[in-house]
Order: C-alpha cells, then structure tokens, then sequence
C-alpha cells in the first residue's frame, strides 16, 4: 500500500484581515465609536473603587472597549443594584 502523496502548496502570504475593532452595530444607524472603559469611566467621572467594582462584575480589562450608552447603562444597573444581588 503506498500513502498519498501531499499535493505541493505554493507559499502564499496570507490574506490580510481587515481591522473590525471600531465595528459598531446600532438598530438606531447612528454608529457610536467603542472606547474603553478606563476613557469611559474618567469622561464620565467615575471614581477608580466604582470602575474597579463594574470591571470584576463584568469581567473588563482595562482593554475592554465599549460604547458609551452601554457603559453608562451598565454603570445604572451596578449601582442600583442591591449588595448580595438581593
């Protein structure tokens, strides 16, 4: 029995993909930029032991980029809420 011969594949740099990190999608067709949270949170005026609690409930870094509705959305949510989660 003889094995199958590997075809010979020319060396081919590979495509170059496109850059998708400032991809938005709004339902609005307004696209708003994604910043990160760090920026977010100082614009904002968010104090560092607040924006070091929304990063551990929400599992950011501070290379975490998101919009600045979402921030401040989330931002409610976590503050509004109840300690425990009750």
């Amino acid at each position: 029995m003889s094995m199958a011969k590997k075809k010979d594949v020319p060396d081919k740099p590979l495509p170059v993909l496109p850059d998708l990190s400032k991809l938005t999608i709004s339902i609005t067709g307004k696209a708003e930029a994604a910043v990160p949270v760090d920026t977010l949170a100082a614009d904002l005026g968010i104090s560092p032991p607040v924006l070091a609690g929304l990063k551990t409930a929400f599992g950011w870094t501070p290379s975490t980029r998101i919009t600045r509705s979402e921030f401040a959305g989330k931002v409610k949510t976590w503050l509004g809420a109840s300690a425990g989660g009750r």
